[in-house]
């Protein structure tokens, strides 16, 4: 079993990441669409966008060992968390209040696609996953012949 300390510290190491990622993609955006440089706007909403996927990532796809009850609690954390997250970037970045019905849909569209990429993400970890175990298969086959 993982310790929680070594739990947040792979959740910290992903939010950096994608941080950075989210950040290296808007300045080269940026730098081949205009001459603006990246506001400090943009990077909050960089970071809560980074954050919101790193939470829905860390909710629905478990890649570390913890316990049944640890994991239980961890996925309604990050999950609320996400959602929490997506919008307060509404709330921020939004025009208009936040039950104004033109950003209901925004906010609706931001949930969906956010999901599709999680679903998306642990698709193709499934697979990957899967392939690798039956490569330990088939050479636990062949050793077994041996």
């Amino acid at each position: 079993m993982i310790k929680t300390s070594k739990y947040l510290s792979f959740f910290v190491k992903d939010l950096l990441v994608a941080c950075g990622f989210l950040t290296v993609l808007a300045a080269v955006v940026l730098a081949l669409s205009s001459t603006e440089t990246i506001s400090g706007s943009l990077l909050v909403q960089l970071f809560l966008g980074a954050s919101a996927f790193t939470c829905f990532r860390y909710a629905l796809v478990n890649t570390h060992e913890v316990a049944k009850t640890a994991q239980t609690i961890s996925f309604y954390i990050f999950y609320i968390l996400a959602d929490l997250f997506v919008i307060l970037w509404l709330w921020l970045f939004a025009d208009g209040p936040l039950m104004d019905k033109g950003v209901l849909v925004p906010f609706v569209i931001v949930i969906l696609v956010v999901k599709a990429m999680v679903y998306t993400m642990m698709h193709i970890d499934g697979k990957r996953e899967a392939k690798q175990l039956n490569q330990k298969l088939d050479e636990y086959k062949k050793d077994g012949d041996k």
